[in-house]
């Protein structure tokens, strides 16, 4: 009995050699740590967009409850309640922008810092135009934001921007209207405490360079 004949295989049936990867230039292992940065700050740059529409929510209320038991009289009380109402709305407008404009990260975080300053100073107005001058209730009306802000934002810049101006000019009712260096005093330390506090973790709320 003949064995029958095995065919040899055909040369495009034979398997095809492996290909060795080529090793990564060095240039674009250069860039793996910047686009892991750009990605951090990306990612902080959304971060403080969605977290700024909650925070301006927690000031309207807050400045809702200001308007109503602060003791300042009516007139004023309105004017600043009409500043703080154009600065929640411009957080909300920039907000909107920013999710339909989702590639200027850079410019709608810069916009929102900006209109972050803009709430801190028209907030730190009702010392003198929504608030009694009591010493107590003005340390509460730039303690109770800020901490407020700085829960909800984690954002260093953005946080700074709103207290600073909230703060000092706080700290100007207290001196000019009241008198009380003690109370203005006990401002400053606890914001220069909320301060330490944001230094300390920097790593967690900027993340790498400016943004």
């Amino acid at each position: 009995m003949a064995l029958p004949e095995f065919a040899k295989p055909a040369a495009n049936d034979a398997p095809a050699p492996l290909t060795v990867p080529a090793p990564l230039p060095a240039a674009a292992l250069k860039r793996l740590p910047e686009l892991h940065d750009e990605s951090r700050l990306a990612l902080r740059r959304a971060s403080l967009m969605a977290r700024a529409v909650p925070a301006a929510g927690s000031l309207l209320l807050l400045g809702t409850l200001t308007a109503m038991f602060g003791g300042g009289p009516l007139a004023p009380t309105f004017l600043w309640s009409l500043l703080v109402l154009a600065g929640v709305v411009a957080v909300l407008a920039s907000h909107l922008r920013a999710t339909s404009v989702f590639k200027d990260l850079a410019g709608s975080a810069a916009d929102m810092r900006a209109i972050l300053l803009y709430l801190g100073a028209a907030w730190g107005a009702g010392a003198f135009l929504a608030m009694a001058p009591q010493a107590a209730a003005l340390v509460l009306f730039a303690a109770v934001p800020s901490l407020v802000v700085a829960r909800l934002l984690g954002d260093l810049p953005a946080i700074l921007a709103f207290t600073a101006p909230a703060t000092f000019l706080t700290f100007a009712a207290l001196v000019l209207r009241t008198g009380n260096m003690g109370a203005a005093a006990i401002l400053m330390l606890f914001q220069a405490g909320c301060g330490f506090w944001l230094l300390r973790s920097r790593t967690h709320l900027a993340g790498p360079g400016p943004g």
